[in-house]
């Protein structure tokens, strides 16, 4: 292989990994030759027998040989072969040492493979001796055996590493040649890791599959199990990796381009990325239940409470402490109403709630507060409902209006507009100018769809709904109805406009951020919170790495700010991430 390298203009270099040894145990390897030895007289394979006129027995009618050890083995042990003994050698190289050794090749399959040779022995064949690697794979002993051939099977010799120590180049290779699985096996074990630019070529596709399996890669096997054709192929390869010139791109096993080395380390990582979470980024939604004397957990949200006063307060400590932007605030009132009486009464628990929130972190955090009829009308929807039990949305706008007011004059700074009742960003802007507060900002919940994961959510609030909202609330089918909403909102005066649900909606949230002059928000709502919380408890999956990665997938997209509930959690291990 060496000059057919050297032929090739290859500068070959012979690095030996593997030897053989005496079989463990020679006991049957010296049997099948002694009837090997009495079987036949010599004359095709040499001179005559020494067996002489000594009574013959019954022997094999085929010595299969794999390769040109298993030939010096039998050559060492049988001076000729019987005359009728016929000689089948996998492999150019295994049958020229045949007939060095001065034996007559009678088959020499086109494909150097145990398989080809299997397909390739004549029906005629009744019994063949194979003396093989205690290493060889089982393909050409079960292929014969299928075919009711009776074989002999002994191990002539061991295959063994040539040492321990790790194997280390002067230079770098530009291909590695792997001609046995052995051979495989002891670059795994002595020379890895091998360079990137390093081609790993195998002499066909049993040995390509040792390799892999021994945990290197394959990058060329050559198109018949031969060494030429292994050399072609390392040769033609590399001819195609090679640069046309100094400077162009390689196109071929080298690649110059390597993405890779922008994701090497934790430090690289973080100063390439392209997308940046930061605390002040995350808004907290948070329940306050007017008479609670303690905070309530949510079942279906595991870590969510319904707040009494007294929590509420330590809350939003808490929140204001790890540096997130704002809250967004919601009141469970006890008494509920057709109309929604509690969400315009001073006292009312939400706007109770707004006055506390800016009394506390007024200066720290954003104080936003929900304006929908859903939390307080006795029906569960989000406006007020004509005699037909339809939701009347002009009546609504009148409530919106109230209700806008009530919640400014308690001091929220952003009013947030979730009902999805048409004009309701005109009608909110209107009222709040006309009373003096022209400096209270307006979010729109401009893309807000109808959607099965809102679930977890009514039990926060302690919802009355019975059916659904889909008649106000956007099918999930239509992203152009959203992008439309989203249009008129930012036309009646809307500061900003939200996607809801965020996750299940990103394309919306893509095309809205493409396009909107206003800041964009998105709302990952409550049952895209308590699935990823709810796998986690399983064991499923990380709830933090979760979250984080949903949160960073839905700023990707286009979000300036998030309303998630993981806000706390997420916010203090952005601190905690930076401060290392």
């Amino acid at each position: 292989m060496a000059a057919a390298a050297r032929d090739r203009g290859l500068d070959p270099r012979i690095v030996p990994l593997i030897g053989t040894e005496a079989p463990e145990d020679p006991a049957p390897l010296a049997a099948a030759v002694r009837r090997l030895v009495a079987s036949g007289a010599a004359g095709r394979h040499g001179s005559p027998s020494p067996v002489g006129d000594r009574p013959r027995v019954a022997g094999p009618d085929w010595l299969v040989v794999t390769s040109a050890t298993a030939v010096r083995v039998i050559a060492g042990l049988v001076a000729r072969l019987p005359a009728d003994l016929l000689v089948a050698a996998v492999g150019e190289p295994t049958a020229r040492a045949a007939r060095a050794a001065g034996w007559v090749v009678d088959l020499v399959p086109p494909d150097a493979s145990a398989a080809a040779l299997v397909a390739a022995l004549p029906d005629t064949a009744r019994s063949v001796l194979f003396p093989r690697s205690d290493l060889a794979a089982p393909t050409l002993v079960d292929g014969l055996r299928a075919r009711g051939i009776d074989v002999v099977d002994v191990v002539a010799y061991r295959t063994v590493g040539t040492g321990d120590e790790p194997i280390t180049l002067d230079t770098v290779p530009a291909a590695v040649l792997v001609t046995s699985g052995s051979v495989a096996r002891e670059i795994a074990r002595r020379m890895t890791p091998l360079d990137p630019g390093t081609l790993v070529a195998c002499i066909g596709p049993g040995t390509a599959a040792d390799a892999r399996a021994a945990g290197l890669p394959v990058h060329v096997i050559g198109r018949t199990r031969s060494a030429e054709a292994l050399l072609d192929a390392v040769v033609e390869t590399l001819h195609h990796s090679a640069p046309e010139q100094e400077g162009t791109s390689v196109t071929g096993r080298f690649p110059q381009v390597r993405p890779r080395r922008l994701r090497a380390t934790p430090a690289m990582r973080r100063l390439v990325a392209e997308t940046r979470l930061h605390p002040a980024e995350l808004v907290l939604p948070m329940f306050i239940r007017e008479g609670a004397r303690d905070a309530i957990d949510i079942s279906s949200m595991p870590g969510v409470q319904q707040h009494s006063l007294d929590s509420f307060r330590r809350a939003l400590v808490e929140a204001a402490s790890v540096g997130i932007g704002g809250v967004n605030l919601f009141g469970v009132p006890e008494r509920k109403d057709a109309v929604g009486s509690g969400a315009t009464d001073p006292d009312g628990i939400l706007n109770v709630a707004i006055r506390i929130a800016k009394e506390e972190v007024g200066d720290a955090l954003v104080v936003q507060s929900d304006l929908c009829l859903d939390e307080f009308t006795d029906h569960g929807h989000c406006g007020v409902l004509a005699a037909d039990g339809s939701v009347d949305n002009d009546a609504t706008l009148l409530r919106y209006r109230d209700m806008a007011v009530a919640q400014a004059e308690a001091g929220a700074e952003l009013v947030c507009m979730s009902g999805m009742m048409d004009g309701q960003i005109g009608a909110a802007r209107a009222a709040l100018d006309a009373s003096g507060h022209s400096g209270t900002a307006l979010l729109a919940y401009a893309a807000k769809y109808a959607s099965a994961f809102y679930g977890p959510f009514r039990e926060a609030v302690d919802s009355s709904l019975v059916g659904d909202r889909r008649t106000y609330q956007i099918d999930a089918a239509n992203g152009r109805q959203g992008l439309r909403e989203v249009e008129q909102d930012i036309e009646e005066g809307a500061d900003i406009v939200m996607v809801k649900p965020a996750m299940s909606y990103l394309d919306v949230l893509a095309e809205t951020a493409a396009t909107s002059p206003v800041p964009v928000w998105a709302y990952q709502i409550s049952g895209e919170y308590a699935m990823i919380t709810a796998a986690a408890q399983n064991g499923w999956i990380d709830r933090d790495a979760a979250a984080m990665e949903a949160l960073v997938g839905i700023k990707r997209a286009g979000a300036d700010a998030i309303l998630t509930y993981f806000a706390v959690d997420i916010a203090r291990t952005l601190t905690e991430e930076a401060a290392r």
